[in-house]
């Protein structure tokens, strides 16, 4: 892991995603807080969420096409730049003009998605093959430190002049990211230079969905990732649910359960970053997925046993490992099933993906959340992630399996 943090680009590009996630952070946390208490309407604070739910949807593959057509590095630095420029109009007062948040929270998904993309895609022209997992989870790792220190500060900035402290902070961390960005040393390996733009924008987007569908590693990492996704959209809805119902408990302990579980992450992405390279990409995402299940079935059938807290703090902590687990594993097998030249496609795809079956599995704990028992459908949303488990054990195995076996019958052919 450390050899890793001594390649200057890979770690200027870290710490430049690290004060990305903070900044994303600080707003989605601040701007939800500043529309509740300026409307008192949960509905309308809902529609941030869902604003930046529904662009990351429409436009998230071709935000990863973008990382595909110009060169990686550029490209995050001049996303970083538009960040920064993008929270200006919150520097003044908007609570009369709503329509400027959501504009704001709209074009920041959209951005975020292309500034991901863009870097994940140039991992692998940074480092080996062999250590592609442990870089994805020094970037998971900083990804939930910045959600420690964003959401940490969301809160409190936005208590300050309404908008302008949560605008300055975040416009400062983008401005830092861009900059970090821009002294980094280029890829090295001789696959990292960016792909000839020889078609239309549309054309090479087009073309790099054909692409994702024609490989089957990608669909079965795209369907484990969908099952996991309407896991994670029942979750967001009817975790406030349980805590109230099952629980019996108020916002204090939703808010302290969703914050810890960070902390989680910060864990797992030191644990997979030291021991992770040991197993492949696939065990990683089936590993995580069915720990993510076990924790999860205990966290919802506890009350049975015990509603104290501290419990369901330490559950939460737990929950947050086997999740950059996955996610690791999941991006690592993505860049090594990927040309170079598609991957900012297949990543763009991936949150498209992604966000579409997080907003199905909302939509579903909408519909069911009052009329079926929480901890019944909260049953099922641990089912899902075991099914996603089991998705990306067996059809990988299976696709990994069928692709190997033409370079075998090569080999034989040529020997």
């Amino acid at each position: 892991m450390f050899t890793l943090l001594r390649h200057r680009g890979f770690a200027l590009t870290l710490l430049a995603g690290l004060c990305s996630s903070v900044a994303s952070w600080l707003l989605l946390t601040g701007l939800p807080i500043y529309v509740f208490g300026v409307t008192g309407s949960a509905f309308i604070t809902s529609a941030v969420f869902l604003v930046e739910l529904l662009c990351g949807i429409t436009l998230g593959s071709f935000a990863g096409a973008l990382a595909d057509r110009f060169d990686r590095f550029r490209l995050m630095a001049c996303v970083a730049v538009l960040q920064a420029a993008a929270v200006i109009p919150l520097l003044g007062r908007p609570e009369h003009h709503l329509w400027i948040i959501s504009l704001v929270a709209g074009t920041q998904a959209v951005l975020s998605q292309t500034f991901d993309s863009a870097r994940n895609a140039a991992l692998p022209s940074l480092v080996e093959a062999a250590h592609l997992v442990r870089a994805n989870s020094l970037v998971a790792l900083t990804i939930s430190v910045g959600r420690l220190i964003g959401g940490s500060l969301g809160g409190f900035a936005i208590t300050r002049e309404g908008t302008r402290y949560l605008a300055i902070g975040s416009a400062v961390a983008f401005a830092v990211a861009a900059a970090l960005i821009a002294v980094a040393p280029r890829a090295v390996q001789h696959d990292a230079s960016p792909p000839e733009r020889t078609s239309s924008f549309l054309g090479a987007w087009r073309s790099g969905l054909a692409a994702m569908l024609h490989n089957r590693t990608v669909r079965v990492t795209f369907l484990s990732v969908a099952l996991g996704g309407i896991a994670q959209g029942l979750f967001v809805v009817l975790f406030v649910v349980f805590v109230s119902r099952a629980l019996h408990a108020d916002g204090t302990l939703t808010g302290v359960l969703r914050g810890v579980q960070a902390i989680g992450g910060v864990a797992g992405g030191l644990i997979v970053g030291t021991l992770g390279a040991r197993l492949s990409p696939r065990l990683l995402m089936s590993l995580g997925a069915t720990t993510f299940a076990l924790v999860s079935l205990v966290i919802w059938n506890g009350p049975a046993v015990t509603r104290q807290p501290e419990w369901y703090v330490l559950l939460f902590i737990l929950v947050g490992v086997p999740g950059i687990a996955y996610n690791s594993g999941a991006f690592a097998q993505i860049q090594q099933s990927v040309p170079n030249a598609d991957l900012g496609r297949a990543f763009g795809g991936y949150y498209a993906i992604y966000n579409a079956s997080q907003g199905l599995g909302m939509v579903a704990a909408g519909l069911l959340g009052d009329a079926l028992n929480v901890v019944l459908v909260l049953n099922v949303q641990a089912a899902l992630y075991l099914a996603s488990a089991a998705v990306a054990y067996v059809g990988l195995r299976s696709a990994l399996r069928q692709r190997s076996a033409p370079r075998q019958r090569s080999t034989v052919d040529i020997g």
